[in-house]
């Protein structure tokens, strides 16, 4: 992609192959400013809602990696239910910054652009360390007063429709062919409590795929949700 350069408006400016269209929208946002003015309303809440796209993409990103989640499909579908997750109030403090000084949402998106520019440098780089992980845990702690983005994941991936995506895309993977998995799309379809999801996310951290399709189907996998079941409501005191 070759445009006027959005940082200094003379220069073209080339993204790296598979740069975040959230990014590469903010370059043709600040592309389209004039020199020198101060954007428009319109541009800043353009600029402002694409950021927090980042911000969230940059989120699955990271679950992703951790689980060795690589089909685009999975990532997208995080996205989304990232979007219900994260609600108006969780922006709320970040938009209150944008209003009461909008060059931010400017300066952020330029900062995003600097980053994503640069062709990555290969040295210290692996799948589950990136570049990134500097740059936005670092826009977390300063415009989003989110001290810790360790916490903030654990929260995610508690999320029952965040594990759903995990599980499946893992067992589509191993055994899509199996009646396993077209039991386990059924269950998590009807899972709306979370108890058997749950239960499945500790065979899929334990590497016990095998072990989980075994028991879905032997029909094992119910009798044991329902202990689980039990025990968690004898220690809430029901």
């Amino acid at each position: 992609m070759e445009r006027g350069n959005p940082m200094t408006g003379t220069q073209p400016f080339r993204f790296p192959a598979g740069t975040s269209r959230y990014t590469q929208a903010m370059a043709k946002c600040l592309g389209q400013l004039p020199g020198g003015e101060a954007p428009d309303r319109a541009t800043v809440h353009m600029l402002m809602n694409l950021v927090q796209g980042r911000m969230l993409e940059y989120i699955a990103d990271r679950i992703c990696r951790e689980y060795d989640i690589r089909d685009e499909q999975s990532k997208f579908q995080m996205i989304t239910a990232l979007l219900g997750i994260f609600s108006d109030e969780f922006f709320a403090l970040f938009r209150s910054k944008i209003e009461f000084k909008p060059a931010l949402a400017v300066n952020i998106a330029r900062r995003i652009m600097r980053k994503e520019s640069r062709p990555a440098r290969l040295s210290g780089q692996t799948r589950t360390r990136q570049p990134a992980d500097h740059l936005y845990p670092a826009i977390f702690r300063k415009y989003f007063e989110y001290r810790n983005l360790g916490t903030l994941l654990e929260m995610v991936e508690s999320d029952v429709e965040i594990q759903k995506i995990i599980l499946l895309s893992h067992m589509r993977l191993a055994a899509k062919d199996a009646p396993g998995y077209r039991k386990l799309v059924e269950i998590l379809g009807q899972d709306h409590e979370g108890f058997s999801t749950t239960f499945f996310m500790d065979y899929l951290r334990q590497h016990r795929l095998a072990g989980l399709l075994y028991l879905i189907e032997s029909g094992q996998w119910e009798s044991q949700v329902q202990t689980v079941k039990e025990r968690m409501a004898s220690l809430r005191g029901d």
